[in-house]
């Protein structure tokens, strides 16, 4: 009987947090660079304060006063060709790791990174299509 009554507490909370997101409707998608962060801190700040969430409040606020005062553009553009390079070690890294798992006849580590390999080329190509558009 607790079980139920904990269950049904939880899916009453998933269902108004589900409504409270629904009801922000910014959308930021179509920002680029410190005014697409703003626009998603300020979203977050609103179900915060719908949910009376009073410490993520204080902490997007906070956060919201650093990305107004520091983010720039080229902050960004640099930020994403360091992840950029990043992920093209881990990628080469992956390679590596899926050629000697083929030389050794590993199929299960195989397609591990194969799965690997797929996700990173997706991470780069994604990082460079925010840094192409921030430039």
């Amino acid at each position: 009987m607790l079980k139920k009554i904990l269950k049904m507490q939880i899916l009453g909370v998933l269902l108004l947090s589900m409504n409270v997101v629904a009801n922000v409707e910014i959308d930021c998608n179509d920002l680029i660079g410190c005014n697409k962060k703003t626009c998603h801190i300020k979203k977050d700040l609103q179900i915060a304060k719908k949910m009376e969430n009073s410490s993520r409040v204080k902490g997007l606020k906070i956060a919201l006063e650093k990305v107004n005062k520091y983010c720039t553009d080229d902050k960004l553009a640099k930020n994403l060709e360091e992840k950029i390079e990043e992920s093209k070690k881990d990628l080469q890294e992956d390679m590596e790791n899926y050629e000697e798992s083929v030389k050794e006849n590993r199929p299960e580590k195989i397609e591990k990174y194969k799965t690997k390999i797929s996700e990173e080329n997706r991470k780069i190509q994604k990082l460079e299509e925010e840094l192409k558009a921030l430039q």
